[in-house]
């Protein structure tokens, strides 16, 4: 199963960098290749909550679903993804650093079908959009007040 890690250092409180990156309004914002998200249940968000959306991979968009399997205000955030013969679990952590918020996601692929043998491509796809992707939210949150 590809593990996918990236991590980043943001110099803003963990509690700004926690309230932007879990609401699924921004999303597309620091992630393009999120054509659409949004919630499907109803509440606040947390344990439970279900999402779903639409990602632009490799000129194909992909469906998927999803339901939040981790969250602890100012410090995780995790989900489990579904989308055809793809499963994902993606882990979102915020510690404080000296100058603000280390920002890091690790997340785990199990993929079947004819998407195994796209596994490896799509892996390196992705940790390449995963680094721009990155600095861009990094971006975002420390030019805005």
């Amino acid at each position: 199963m590809p593990r996918i890690t990236e991590s980043i250092e943001i110099k803003q409180s963990i509690e700004k960098v926690f309230s932007y990156v879990t609401n699924m309004d921004n999303l597309p914002k620091w992630v393009p290749e999120m054509v659409e998200v949004k919630q499907t249940s109803s509440g606040p968000m947390g344990i439970g909550t279900t999402l779903k959306g639409v990602y632009k991979v490799m000129g194909s968009r992909m469906t998927w679903t999803s339901k939040v399997t981790e969250y602890e205000l100012n410090k995780k955030w995790g989900e489990y993804i579904s989308s055809g013969s793809m499963t994902s679990s993606e882990l979102l952590t915020f510690d404080p650093t000296v100058v603000g918020t280390k920002f890091a996601m690790i997340y785990d692929m199990k993929v079947g079908g004819l998407l195994k043998i796209l596994s490896p491509l799509m892996t390196s796809t992705m940790r390449r959009q995963n680094k721009v992707n990155f600095a861009k939210l990094k971006e975002i949150l420390e030019t805005t007040k």
